[in-house]
């Protein structure tokens, strides 16, 4: 399979993250539980956004060094992915509100070094 561009893959970034966010809303840990399309989509979305930075950071490793919130979002891909530890549904929350539009607008800044 061939790798995709990184200005594909940082907007993977973007688009998912943004997609997680919405997913999120202003719900509570218990009712995206209570809806388990919803619960998924929220995991999926996650998984997705460390997925995407993974890929980007093997075409430019400097990316870890410019945005290291990458880092974090490459590893909590890996927990869900391999089920390391049980996440709480209330820690995806937090990181979703917290630090995903941080890590959305760096990597925007990003992204429009990369196309500038």
């Amino acid at each position: 399979m061939k790798a995709r561009p990184l200005p594909d893959l940082l907007q993977d970034v973007l688009d998912y993250g943004q997609e997680a966010i919405e997913t999120v809303a202003d719900l509570s840990a218990d009712q995206i539980l209570g809806e388990r399309m919803r619960e998924h989509a929220v995991l999926r979305t996650v998984q997705i956004v460390g997925e995407a930075a993974s890929q980007a950071t093997k075409l430019d490793a400097t990316l870890l060094s410019r945005i290291p919130d990458l880092r974090r979002a490459i590893g909590l891909r890996n927990v869900l992915v391999h089920g390391y530890v049980k996440v709480r549904m209330e820690e995806i929350v937090l990181i979703v509100r917290h630090d995903l539009p941080d890590l959305l607008t760096q990597v925007r800044a990003a992204l429009g070094e990369h196309n500038s």
